[in-house]
């Protein structure tokens, strides 16, 4: 029997691995931080975890039905078919799209801040005789 429990561990790392999956606080997904960890796949459209009564009741995923869970091993996943999961998902990606635009904006900016003192310290004559 534990034969068995451990090949279902195995084809679930596996499939998450697949699907992309990424571990993340419930924070991130704009839970309360007591519903702990789970992961999400954005690609495959799901929200899995192992401590399915802190999601669920933290999370407030009591209230998703049955047709839209699926248990697997230990690990019961959550379908973005239902609104609850659609909107922690989406929550998810806008949160992963302005860090984005903040890593991106603070790149352009160091990368200005080191031209500046590249110019101050005339490492670029040409550059800083007409900056003067």
């Amino acid at each position: 029997m534990w034969e068995l429990q451990e090949q279902i561990e195995k084809v679930v790392d596996q499939y998450f691995e697949d699907a992309a999956a990424q571990r993340v606080s419930a924070e991130d997904i704009g839970l309360d931080s007591r519903a702990g960890y789970m992961f999400i796949s954005t690609e495959e459209g799901w929200i899995a975890s192992r401590n399915t009564r802190s999601l669920e009741y933290y999370g407030g995923f009591e209230y998703i039905g049955i047709e839209y869970r699926t248990t697997v091993g230990e690990i019961t996943f959550y379908s973005e078919e239902h609104s609850r999961v659609a909107d922690a998902i989406e929550y998810f990606n806008d949160l992963q799209e302005q860090k984005r635009e903040e890593e991106e904006q603070q790149r352009k900016e160091d990368t200005e801040e080191q031209q500046r003192r590249d110019e101050k310290n005339g490492l670029y004559p040409d550059k800083w005789d007409d900056a003067n």
